[in-house]
């Protein structure tokens, strides 16, 4: 049995892995695709594509992590050292990598919000040359999408202005959703956080347990050693015994023919 779960263990800890690896080439073509959009505000395939590979990695962390909670469930039913050691390192290793991912894409998305706000600040001053930095402050990190913008936008003069103002409005979408990345991937950080300092406590149960089961091993294998000499010397002794006996009746023998015990009575 220990045997078919350390089989099921390999096989789980290989489909997370290769998740794991998806998920890194997920975050580095999210970067590409976001770089290659920051040049063409226009590009409304583009977006979409960014915007359709994020969802598909926001969901395949989710996976992930489900999988690795299943895992450290499954670890529960260690009752051998080698099973132990194999899970705690394998376990260990994927949590962390997956853990430095997380905190790779979250970093990444900050970075891209902040390229969004910057974006959007120079595209409000090809619209309105003379906006103070309070008006670009409000827009950049109040606004997002809503009355001032449309205000601002209701306001442009010149197609130019009326460009510039509908790119602002298309990266405010971009900022919104990157910020939102950004909550859900500390959020999923953090859970990720309590999850290994889980498998980390459990981990010193399940090597307390399998220490215990190891000592009582020892301790029965001692005590049926222990038996096996007692029987050894008690047969011995008994053989002993056994021979004291028959040599003192050997000697009243020869004592008493020495004596005529045994004649007949003339």
């Amino acid at each position: 049995m220990s045997r078919d779960r350390l089989n099921d263990f390999n096989t789980g800890t290989e489909v997370i892995s290769s998740k794991i690896q998806q998920f890194q080439a997920n975050i580095t073509e999210i970067d590409q695709l976001f770089t290659k959009n920051v040049s063409r505000p226009a590009d409304a395939e583009g977006a979409k594509q960014l915007e359709e590979k994020t969802r598909t990695t926001n969901s395949l962390s989710t996976e992930i992590y489900d999988r690795l909670r299943a895992l450290t469930e499954s670890n529960r039913r260690v009752h051998t050292k080698e099973e132990y050691d194999r899970r705690k390192l394998r376990t260990s290793t994927l949590s962390k990598q997956f853990k430095d991912a997380v905190s790779r894409f979250q970093g990444m998305q900050y970075q891209n919000g902040q390229k969004s706000k910057d974006n959007i600040a120079r595209q409000y001053r090809i619209a309105n040359p003379n906006a103070t930095e309070d008006d670009i402050g409000r827009l950049v990190d109040q606004d997002q999408g809503g009355a001032f913008s449309q205000q601002l936008l209701q306001q442009a003069r010149g197609q130019q202005a009326t460009a510039a103002l509908n790119s602002v409005q298309n990266r405010q979408r971009e900022l919104h959703s990157l910020q939102e990345s950004v909550v859900e991937l500390a959020a999923l950080y953090q859970q990720l956080e309590h999850l290994i300092s889980d498998q980390d406590v459990q981990f010193q149960e399940i090597e307390a347990s399998v220490f215990r089961a190891g000592n009582d091993i020892e301790k029965a294998d001692s005590l049926v050693g222990l038996a096996l000499v007692d029987g050894k010397s008690a047969r011995q002794k008994k053989w002993f015994a056994l021979g004291i006996v028959v040599l003192i009746i050997i000697i009243i023998l020869i004592i008493g023919a020495a004596q005529g015990w045994f004649k007949s009575a003339a």
